[in-house]
């Protein structure tokens, strides 16, 4: 098991370099006052800590994802072959599909009702509707263009990734990139 890191006001202020998110500057904040009164116990200032971490790991992520969220992807098509205990199905999508469209044309496809919460695993990000700290309920991490989260977790043709759909359930499609094409958009004038 990994130790933790336990935290110091210098560290505090190289992380608060790395932010500009109001929230995280707000922890960071109470951690240098927390770690002058000597009175906090140390593992709730090593989890605020593993905490600041983690959503400076997000915010950097999230900024990544933006930028490759202004590219375009009009002129790619991925060739995705979706399989779920079995069944498998064939789709051919342009990269300006957003993920929640995929999701309702999975969820379409493999008859599922479509109420349940879902997630897309994509390389070591996570796109989808549910969050892990308060503010991000907010965010729109569904709202990604398929070619944007595949370029930015640097898949090619014959990597997979995942769609969790119902956190219940827990129904875990597996979907592989059989194909990639760049479209010669030139004959469509």
């Amino acid at each position: 098991m990994k130790e933790l890191e336990k935290p110091t006001i210098e560290k505090l202020e190289e992380l608060e370099k790395q932010t500009k998110d109001k929230f995280t500057k707000k922890l960071i904040d109470d951690l240098k006052k927390q770690i002058k009164f000597a009175n906090e116990p140390e593992m709730f200032k090593i989890l605020n800590f593993e905490r600041i971490l983690k959503l400076i790991k997000h915010e950097d992520k999230r900024d990544k994802l933006n930028e490759f969220k202004k590219n375009k992807y009009r002129n790619v098509a991925y060739n995705l072959k979706i399989s779920l205990r079995g069944k498998k199905r064939n789709l051919i999508l342009n990269g300006e599909f957003l993920l929640s469209e995929l999701s309702s044309m999975i969820q379409k496809e493999f008859d599922l009702e479509p109420m349940h919460l879902y997630e897309f695993q994509i390389g070591k990000y996570k796109f989808g509707p549910e969050c892990d700290e308060w503010q991000e309920i907010f965010d729109s991490f569904d709202d990604y263009k398929l070619g944007s989260a595949i370029s930015i977790a640097e898949l090619n043709k014959g990597n997979k990734f995942r769609f969790l759909y119902d956190f219940g359930d827990k129904t875990l499609f597996n979907i592989e990139i059989v194909d990639i094409k760049k479209l010669d958009l030139g004959v469509l004038k």
